[in-house]
């Protein structure tokens, strides 16, 4: 029995950005850097793609899986993000994607590598040194299989030099012999361990609630732009009626803005909203008209002794 893969969503690290993006002015002095991030997680991504594709050609044993983007909980201090998981009656295989131009170098006992592209050289953290702390922490939790690790390197325009020879580094296009190696393995767990398995892993994934990006990046939130966002281009919204409201640049109406601009407060700002907070910051007419938005979110209302505060219902996230 087969387990498709299951679909590789956008990073929410990714999305986040996005939002904080929009709302920074293009004269911000954290603008460059939050782009750099941001086309940085990109090029992670659409290289975990190429990846996926490129496994979806590969003859694997009758009963497998391929997890994506795996967030795991080895502790309540240690929790761990591997770019694929592949589940087998045979063997884990837990793969780091690197999508990187330029000539990549090994410095393995230093447990960097040196990126040179256009004169410049850049380090970066061994993925030798990641991954091995990943296969680490997954022997932590004794899962009743052998774990097995690959670093691909999935940019056509990629030199790899001094590279361990007792490491599996590979190109994209070189997976599949490796992974064909291992599928010669034999099977270490039955069908209902199998599916046990996958189970229990799917129960483990965590996701770390992290700060608001505005605290992250040193950002005020004074100098976010306010007000209600386009959905379709970003651009401000202007309210035209009592329900509807106009883009200033694509003239795309909306009469639920709220829905996709309030989660902007949470990421950026703090995790809870009062009505004068959302009046001012999506620049609304009155608390009265905050009040009535805020109730259209499926917000948890926590009320205290001076005023109702809002914060996102997590269930529906």
């Amino acid at each position: 029995m087969v387990i498709p893969i299951i679909s590789r969503n956008f990073p929410k690290s990714y999305i986040d950005l996005s939002r904080l993006l929009l709302r920074l002015e293009p004269s911000h002095s954290s603008k460059k850097e939050v782009e750099k991030k941001f086309h940085q997680i990109e090029a992670g991504y659409f290289g975990e793609k190429l990846v996926d594709n490129t496994l979806l050609e590969i003859n694997f044993p009758s009963h497998y899986c391929i997890l994506p983007d795996v967030h795991l909980k080895v502790h309540d201090h240690l929790y761990i993000q591997m770019d694929t998981l592949i589940v087998t009656k045979k063997y884990l295989l837990v793969i780091e994607v690197k999508n990187i131009v330029g000539t990549i170098t090994f410095h393995k006992h230093s447990g960097q590598t040196i990126r040179t592209l256009d004169g410049v050289k850049t380090p970066f953290e061994c993925p030798i040194s990641q991954i091995n702390r990943h296969v680490q922490s997954l022997e932590q939790m004794r899962f009743p299989l052998p774990i097995f690790k690959a670093i691909v390197y999935s940019s056509n325009r990629v030199i790899l030099e001094n590279v361990p020879m007792d490491e599996p580094i590979f190109f994209r296009k070189n997976l599949s012999s490796y992974i064909h190696h291992l599928n010669k393995k034999e099977d270490r767990i039955d069908t209902s361990q199998f599916h046990d398995l996958i189970r229990k892993i799917q129960s483990m994934q965590h996701i770390i609630q992290r700060k608001p990006l505005c605290d992250r990046w040193r950002v005020s939130p004074e100098s976010l732009i306010k007000g209600l966002l386009c959905n379709v281009c970003g651009n401000i919204l202007y309210k035209i009626s009592n329900k509807t409201w106009k883009c200033t640049k694509c003239e795309s109406n909306d009469r639920t803005p709220i829905m996709h601009n309030i989660n902007d407060y949470f990421i950026l700002v703090k995790d809870s909203i009062t009505t004068t907070e959302c009046k001012e910051f999506f620049h609304l007419s009155s608390t009265h008209e905050a009040y009535y938005m805020l109730k259209k979110c499926n917000l948890i209302n926590v009320n205290n002794a001076r005023k109702s505060v809002y914060r996102r219902n997590m269930k529906v996230l």
